[in-house]
């Protein structure tokens, strides 16, 4: 239990106009009820316990002292020590009103909503470690079998076959519902990465991983969907953002842990055993996630789960194209960084934790644009600056190199909240999941066939550089089509977006919900 206490005093003139500020329930992060004389208790909010009470003493001339105390529990899993300043700064704050904040939504986020999202993200994090863990470690192990360029960029493309497998069992969740397969999805990743550890050659890591990576990126598509579906319209975008900052969360453990590849002869395979640490922390998220409240309704009310193909037409065009640019340039970074520049594993690790570090404060920043103003535009103007910079630091070295990867970083996590949510918003509640499972094959095969031209443009050229960034008219394309096609999302109910849905249970006033 965490407390806030804070006292104020006030003159005789001021005492009643104050105390009845203070004595109104709150409604914003929270909602509260009286709970006797001076004291509430919630209604509804992201706390597990939450009780607040005033006193007030009697001073000299008048005078009176008023102290207010606050007694909580947040109930986010995981993640509350990261929030636990704003949401202390958030609960002492005299101005009551509902309000959006960059770090938390206008709307009161219930319980059990609080809840899931925490352990959404505990989910996105271990996925976020094991999906990156081939791109990051490849290098190295391609050094160690003896094998080239083009070897790698095609055993990376080979290895995204394996979302075929993701695809064929996450239409269930559609069926059986979230909570199912996050839980099935995330033990089985994380056993097939832990045999990369034992990988003979590439091949033999190239096929582990397939399967792997199949069933993380799998998982990234339903975390992002279970959150999506759960928080108000007006949350979505920052929802992602979220998620997307747990999943970074993971793959930057990954980063921190390069450097064993240099102090340890076959350190890189450790690397894959590590995650077999996650086994307790996937128990104690099956001990508590809840299914999503919009699977619940729709399961009960028997929803039909159609598909507007011209959406999905849409949708998987651009994800389709963007990939060709962008999955060669994020995976190939680490040996254009040692085979171009000569930089360690060391140096690697520093590099993309300092060029990753301004995208922490990007990512939030982009959910939050996007949830108030415009996707479309924070969307494509993320990427098309994005695609730009990223191409023009495989041109670069020094300082140029840091500076425009920063910035390509940065933009490039800040269009994220703002695009991934679209492939939840435009379908039904009972068509989600087949739509992301093969949302996430065309984006797969961009990213194979991104990968093997790319491969075999560098061995043409005897650049990685010139070959990754001749690529980037494809991102540019994909700005253009969202500005002119994609519908604007933001704010917007999903059943509102999707009217075969049933509706939820009303909205408590002002912009609050309880879960179903």
């Amino acid at each position: 239990m965490a407390t806030i206490e804070q006292t104020w005093e006030f003159s005789a003139a001021e005492l009643d106009t104050e105390l009845a500020s203070l004595r109104q329930s709150r409604h914003d992060l929270l909602i509260e009820t009286p709970d006797g004389p001076d004291a509430w208790t919630m209604t509804e909010g992201p706390f597990e316990r939450y009780h607040r009470t005033l006193s007030i003493d009697a001073l000299a001339g008048g005078a009176s002292r008023v102290s207010e105390r606050i007694d909580y529990k947040m109930a986010v899993p995981f993640w509350w020590p990261y929030l636990s300043l704003l949401m202390k700064r958030g609960l002492r704050d005299r101005n009551r009103t509902p309000r959006r904040r960059w770090w938390w939504p206008r709307e009161v986020v219930a319980t059990e909503t609080a809840q899931l999202i925490g352990h959404l993200g505990a989910i996105g994090a271990m996925a976020g470690y094991m999906g990156v863990v081939i791109g990051q470690t490849i290098t190295f192990a391609a050094e160690e079998f003896g094998s080239s360029d083009a070897d790698q960029a095609n055993t990376l493309a080979a290895v995204r076959v394996g979302v075929l497998l993701s695809m064929v069992f996450i239409a269930r969740a559609d069926h059986q519902g979230r909570r199912p397969l996050l839980l099935r999805f995330t033990l089985a990743a994380i056993l097939l990465t832990a045999t990369g550890a034992l990988a003979p050659n590439l091949w033999a890591l190239g096929t582990s991983q397939a399967l792997a990576r199949g069933l993380t990126t799998g998982l990234l598509t339903l975390v992002a969907l279970a959150s999506t579906e759960e928080v108000p319209a007006g949350s979505r975008a920052m929802a992602i953002a979220f998620m997307y900052m747990t999943a970074g969360f993971g793959a930057a453990l990954v980063v921190w842990v390069i450097p064993l590849a240099d102090f340890v002869d076959g350190g890189w395979r450790i690397i894959y055993a590590l995650c077999l640490l996650f086994l307790p922390v996937l128990w104690r998220v099956a001990k508590a996630m809840p299914e999503t409240r919009r699977f619940r309704a729709a399961a009960t009310h028997q929803a039909p789960g159609d598909i507007n193909w011209k959406r999905f037409a849409l949708i998987a065009s651009t994800v389709f194209i963007g990939a060709l640019f962008l999955s060669p340039a994020s995976q190939m970074r680490n040996e254009f960084l040692r085979d171009d520049l000569g930089f360690t594993a060391t140096g690697i690790s520093g590099f993309q934790l300092l060029i990753s570090w301004p995208a922490t404060m990007a990512v939030p920043l982009g959910g939050h644009l996007a949830d108030r103003y415009n996707r479309r535009w924070v969307g494509a103007g993320g990427l098309a600056v994005a695609s730009v910079m990223s191409a023009i630091s495989y041109q670069s070295s020094g300082w140029v190199l840091w500076v425009a990867a920063t910035i390509g970083f940065s933009s490039a996590s800040a269009a994220v909240p703002a695009l991934r949510g679209y492939q939840t918003e435009l379908f039904p509640t009972r068509a989600r999941a087949r739509v992301g499972g093969m949302i996430d094959v065309i984006a797969v095969a961009g990213s194979a066939v991104g990968l093997v031209v790319v491969g075999q443009l560098a061995v043409r050229w005897n650049s990685l550089g010139d070959a990754i960034s001749v690529m980037v008219w494809a991102p540019l394309v994909v700005a253009v089509i969202i500005l002119a096609f994609f519908p604007e999302t933001a704010r917007v109910e999903l059943e509102d977006l999707n009217p075969t849905d049933p509706a939820l249970e009303p909205q408590i006033p002002d912009g609050g919900s309880r879960p179903v």
